[in-house]
């Protein structure tokens, strides 16, 4: 009792972000919210302020629910407060199916891709009419790629012609639900703006210290090109100093991703940390003059949040920033506080910048893992005494200690998240670590004295050198056999099972009571009831999969735990695609066998040969480009019945010639096919009433038997 009274922040902490769930899950928008929030704050504020109206101690349980209910309430309607949408200035609400003339602000630095340039935008007003109407919101905006385009840069205003359409959702099962994703950054619109409808005002209303940080940023990097770094060792050495993320190649990404190592290209607690030691170093001096202590806690400050800024500002690093900044703070004001309450201070003051972060899953690992070492960093550092040894064998065990807790807190979220287990998480920890403390060491340096030339050049020779060794480390440990468990599908529901199961055992093997082992044996049986429950549903399962990939035909006949994909070569061999499109709905149905075909097949439950499939009882024709028939020369024969028509590769048809050869349920266009097209076959199968599906239209088709 007196461990979790210690702890009041954190007490607080929880039914705030009980509310802010609600809100998100849960949204609505009562205009006498803010009101009924006022009256609790200052009900619960009168009642502890004025001893006649305090609790006995007795009845304290009417005060801790009067609190708790405040918060859940401020919590919820702080994070309304907090949707953009739900303003009345919101552009959405001032939006046609028409272009518009909108007047907006870049939000970020432009990403640029092979064809386009995307960038978030601040929509500031659209005009109506004559007249401007001043609007709030972001949008993605996606623009034809040019030499201006190229050049846009943070905080620049433009004027352009935009027609803004609601982001869509998912186009296939088990992708990725990128349209929750940005609705977490307020941003639920999109427009692509064409070369020539769109002019920069030469105006630029970017927050001073972020376009002062954007502009220090470029010149950074000119310092790494001019050094000769280039090709992954520039890309994976602008991650690491800077935040820049946009030259990391796929390759590159997927190394670290299978060995564990994937949070050393995204700035966090490790290279605040380092920043936090080399400033302490340099700022020894302070520490002998009168309030020397409380000038170095400032400028320490000031230096952590500049280079947070300098990166990005991404919820890991803010976390981190958060979390040094009250470290910080505590050390210069003398005051020990609790660990648990300075985490959730800093979450406090997270959430009031933006409660929407609680749904970013780096800042949802990057805490958990905080929590972890903190918390079974100790009890496994304690399995083994080895003060008696050398600091290399303690040096090794401490680092040990960290990662097996770090990996322990986090692995359930990752198999949720990522559907995978990096194998050799620890081989790849002791190699990451003490390299990246180098390459910190020695860019920091690189940068300070890019101005001597003799010295610079070595530095950053080295510097190339320790990215080399780095990347090709991690590469090595990839290629070692079963590195990375691929596949895994875990629900929310088990995660939260998972989790129950590592903190009840914990704790049974931290107090030695037995009831703790009792309730996570009773929580491990749950679990697997649900995984069997699971395993069920996967050996009965029988779909067919007409996927949404631009441009491709992608077609599943997924039986029991195995499947056939029919599609094309060029997107058979094309890993990203597969990875992004298809592989995690193959995850969430426990496929364990697949085979991707592009001609003919014939199983026990498929038989495809040129255009004809079968398919348990279901009957498939498709119609494309290789085996469209002469329709004309065909039409005095008895339509064939068959179930479903799959049109792809844009054939030159009309729906009525298909139907006097075959008698459907139903027509599916699919991905590979044209919109031009689509919308010509859609009016013919109104005219005919052909019952039509459209995969681009409606996302994949599923049909399950």
């Amino acid at each position: 009792m007196y461990a979790w009274s210690s702890k009041p922040l954190v007490r607080l902490l929880l039914p705030f972000i009980v509310g802010i769930l609600l809100a998100i899950y849960l949204p609505f928008h009562w205009k006498y919210s803010i009101y009924f929030v006022l009256l609790l704050l200052t009900l619960t504020g009168t009642i502890l302020i004025v001893p006649k109206f305090n609790f006995t101690y007795k009845n304290s349980w009417g005060y801790g629910l009067l609190i708790t209910t405040t918060f859940i309430v401020t919590g919820f309607q702080f994070t309304i407060l907090k949707t953009q949408r739900f303003s009345p200035s919101h552009f959405s609400k001032f939006i046609s199916d028409e272009d518009l003339f909108v007047y907006a602000r870049l939000n970020d630095p432009v990403l640029e891709k092979p064809k386009s340039v995307k960038v978030m935008m601040e929509i500031l007003a659209i005009k109506k009419g004559s007249q401007w109407e001043n609007t709030s919101g972001k949008a993605m905006v996606t623009m034809e790629k040019d030499t201006l385009s190229k050049q846009l840069k943070y905080g620049d205003e433009v004027m352009m012609k935009a027609n803004f359409k609601e982001l869509p959702p998912p186009q296939n099962p088990g992708e990725f639900n990128y349209k929750r994703f940005l609705a977490f950054h307020n941003v639920t619109q999109q427009a692509y703006i064409k070369r020539g409808d769109w002019i920069s005002t030469q105006k630029n209303g970017g927050n001073f210290f972020y376009v002062y940080a954007n502009k220090l940023q470029r010149s950074f990097l000119e310092i790494l090109k001019e050094n000769h770094l280039s090709g992954d060792e520039f890309a994976v050495g602008a991650a690491l100093l800077l935040g820049y993320v946009d030259k990391l190649d796929a390759g590159i990404i997927q190394a670290y991703a299978s060995t564990g190592a994937l949070h050393v290209l995204s700035v966090s607690g490790l290279h605040l940390t380092i920043i936090y030691i080399v400033v302490f170093a340099f700022l020894f001096f302070l520490d002998k003059i009168k309030y020397g202590h409380l000038v170095k806690a400032l400028l320490l400050l000031l230096f952590i949040w500049f280079y947070a800024m300098l990166t990005g500002l991404s919820p890991a690093v803010l976390r981190s920033a958060a979390m040094l900044s009250f470290i910080i703070i505590a050390k210069a004001t003398k005051r020990n506080s609790d660990i648990y309450n300075t985490l959730a201070a800093s979450v406090f003051l997270l959430f009031l910048w933006n409660p929407y972060l609680i749904m970013d899953v780096g800042f949802q690992l990057s805490y958990i893992a905080v929590i972890g070492i903190v918390f079974l960093q100790p009890k496994i550092h304690s399995w083994f005494n080895f003060e008696n040894h050398n600091w290399i064998v303690r040096k090794w065990w401490e680092l040990t200690a960290v990662s097996l807790a770090a990996q322990l807190a986090t692995f359930p979220l990752g198999l949720h998240y990522f559907h995978q287990f990096p194998v050799y998480f620890m081989l790849s920890n002791y190699v990451v670590i003490p390299i990246s403390f180098c390459i910190m060491f020695m860019g920091i340096a690189v940068f300070i004295f890019c101005k001597v030339p003799f010295l610079v050049k070595s530095l950053a020779l080295l510097f190339n050198f320790s990215i080399w060794l780095l990347n090709s480390s991690i590469q090595l440990i990839e290629k070692l056999p079963h590195s990375l468990i691929q596949g895994i599908s875990i629900t929310v529901f088990e995660t939260w099972l998972i989790y129950g199961i590592i903190i009840l055992f914990v704790l049974y093997f931290s107090k030695r009571k037995a009831s703790y082992l009792f309730y996570s044996l009773f929580i491990s049986l749950v679990l697997c009831s649900s995984l069997l429950k699971e395993q069920y549903k996967e050996y009965h399962q029988k779909l067919l999969i007409v996927y949404n990939v631009p441009k491709t035909s992608a077609i599943d006949f997924i039986s029991a735990k195995t499947n056939v994909l029919l599609t094309d070569t060029a997107f058979a061999k094309d890993e990203s695609k597969l990875l992004f499109h298809i592989k995690h709905n193959w995850w969430d149905l426990g496929i364990n066998y697949s085979e991707i075909i592009s001609d003919s097949i014939k199983t026990n439950t498929l038989f495809v040969k040129n255009n004809v499939i079968q398919f348990y009882n279901r009957q498939l024709i498709i119609i494309n480009k290789k085996n469209a028939i002469k329709y004309s020369q065909k039409l005095n024969i008895t339509p064939l019945t068959v179930d479903f028509i799959v049109v792809s590769g844009n054939p030159g048809i009309k729906i009525k010639d298909i139907v006097k050869l075959y008698r459907a349920k139903e027509i599916v266009f699919d991905s590979s096919n044209s919109l031009y097209h689509i919308k010509k076959w859609k009016t013919e199968c109104a005219d005919l009433k052909q019952s039509y599906y459209s995969v681009p239209d409606s996302g994949a088709f599923v049909l399950n038997l």
